[in-house]
């Protein structure tokens, strides 16, 4: 019996501690997009872009050592579903976050239109509200304030798909140059998917803490 408490006790803090490594790496992750779009210059971005490489990788083995946890140990601290919805839900930030950057990079925007920016805003917010949730998993006590944080995390998305739908009315209707238009309505298109990822985290993190009520 006491090993049976000791290994759920070292199981809540395996899945956990990968959890908030996870949602760090998103943070991380958001927060080198919006230093790329700050950096005018596209020779300064390359060492953002092989960060942003990275923590995507970083990414991957977080995720898949959820998927390895979730074969091997019988005894998890939430739902299995639930944890593996998760774990994928992060994963797909990351890697819509890292499609994002290599578009940005392979076209070599120089000028950002005022939309991208505003979107890389929103996703870094987001970034940063998912790590809180995240990290309150582990001891759900203000069910009310992480359920107040997933409405504020679903509003950014929604700012988002106004910018993005404004953005996208006014590329093409402005912008005479079909490549240019083609670029920026590609980066749009990543950053928007990135903005909708965050909200599939959320909604994970509802259910978790609808479910712990």
């Amino acid at each position: 019996m006491r090993n049976l408490f000791f290994d759920f006790f070292s199981h809540r803090a395996l899945f956990y501690g990968l959890f908030n490594q996870a949602g760090k790496n998103i943070v991380e992750m958001s927060e080198l997009l919006a230093a790329v779009v700050e950096t005018e210059s596209v020779d300064e971005r390359e060492p953002l872009f092989k960060q942003i490489n990275s923590l995507e990788e970083n990414g991957d083995d977080i995720t898949h050592r959820v998927y390895l946890g979730l074969d091997k140990v019988f005894f998890t601290p939430l739902n299995r579903k639930d944890i593996h919805t998760l774990a994928s839900a992060i994963d797909d930030v990351a890697d819509n976050i890292h499609e994002a950057a290599g578009r940005i990079n392979l076209y070599e925007i120089d000028v950002f239109m005022p939309a991208i920016s505003e979107i890389v805003k929103y996703i870094k917010l987001s970034c940063i509200e998912l790590q809180k949730l995240i990290s309150g998993l582990s001891k759900i006590v203000d069910t009310e304030g992480m359920l107040a944080s997933c409405r504020l995390t679903k509003d950014y998305e929604h700012r988002t798909d106004l910018i993005y739908s404004h953005a996208l009315a006014d590329l093409f209707a402005q912008e005479k140059d079909a490549i240019k238009l083609i670029k920026h309505r590609d980066i749009l298109f990543s950053l928007e998917a990135s903005a909708n990822k965050c909200k599939n985290v959320t909604d994970a993190i509802e259910i978790i803490v609808l479910n712990s009520i």
